[in-house]
C-alpha cells in the first residue's frame, strides 16, 4: 500500500498531479477547503475515476459527484492510496464510515464495518506517504 500526501488535483501548469494512477487500483480522498468531502475507489483505473470528479460528466446508471464547477471558488486537494482491488474496496468502506464525507452520505448510511475493513484501515494509517519513505 502506497499513499501520497494531499496535493491539488492539477499542477499550476494545468497538468494532472497523479499520472501514476493510470490502470492502477486504489482509493482517493477529496478535500474541499481542508475537509474531506468525498472518498472513492477504483479497481481498474484510478486515474480515470478520480479525474472524472474534476470534469463535467454524467452517467445514466450512477449518481455523479463533480467538483468541476467549484474549482475556482474552493481549494481542492486529493490523497491517492495505491493498493490491490480487494484492499481498495475494504479501505474505501472503512474510510467512508470513519470520516462520513458530505458527498458519500448514501454510502456510509448503508455500509456495515467488517473486521477486514478495520485491518486494512490500520495498514493505511501506518503506511508512510511516498515523501516519507526512505530511498
Amino acid at each position: 500500500m502506497k499513499k501520497f500526501k494531499f496535493l491539488p488535483p492539477y499542477t499550476p501548469e494545468g497538468k494532472t498531479t497523479f499520472p501514476a494512477t493510470v490502470d492502477r487500483s486504489g482509493v482517493y480522498l477529496v478535500k474541499e477547503n481542508g475537509k474531506v468531502v468525498y472518498i472513492g475507489m477504483s479497481k481498474i483505473n484510478l486515474y480515470r475515476t478520480l479525474y472524472r470528479h474534476f470534469q463535467a460528466w454524467s452517467h445514466s446508471l450512477q449518481e455523479v459527484t463533480t467538483y468541476q464547477s467549484r474549482l475556482k471558488k474552493n481549494k481542492y486537494t486529493v490523497r491517492v492510496v495505491l493498493c490491490t482491488p480487494s484492499q481498495a474496496e475494504r479501505l474505501e468502506r472503512a474510510l467512508i464510515i470513519k470520516n462520513k464525507p458530505r458527498d458519500n452520505e448514501l454510502k456510509y448510511k448503508g455500509y456495515q464495518l467488517k473486521f477486514t475493513d478495520i485491518k486494512v484501515e490500520h495498514e493505511y494509517s501506518k503506511a508512510l506517504t511516498l515523501e516519507e519513505m526512505p530511498f
